[in-house]
């Protein structure tokens, strides 16, 4: 019955108990509680770990954060094409063309 039960229980539980080799159903169960209250409170501290170096990061990052942009001295900028006209570019006033001539065999 103990052999049962050891091999039901989660491998982290299991490797602890796994090394007491107990014969006794009961003292194996017990120390089964105490290794699982082992695994609980392990994960718990790697997660209030975990928790407090994800703030501490955060917390560098916040203060190393961007200036507040203001918006309303934001120049425009255009793109040198008019809407109409996608192949033609505009310097100014000015409209620049290129043509291409073809030479045909004569």
């Amino acid at each position: 019955m103990s052999k049962r039960f050891e091999d039901g229980l989660n491998e982290d539980i299991k490797l602890f108990v796994a090394v007491l080799e107990l014969k006794e159903f009961v003292v194996l169960v017990e120390r089964a509680c105490k290794a699982k209250e082992l695994v609980k409170v392990k994960r718990k501290v790697e997660m209030e770990s975990r928790d407090s170096k994800k703030r501490q990061w955060n917390k560098s990052f916040q203060s190393s954060s961007k200036k507040p942009r203001d918006f309303s001295t934001r120049s425009t900028t255009s793109t040198g094409f008019s809407s109409g006209n996608k192949g033609k570019q505009y310097s100014g006033n000015n409209a620049q063309t290129t043509s291409v001539a073809s030479v045909g065999n004569i």
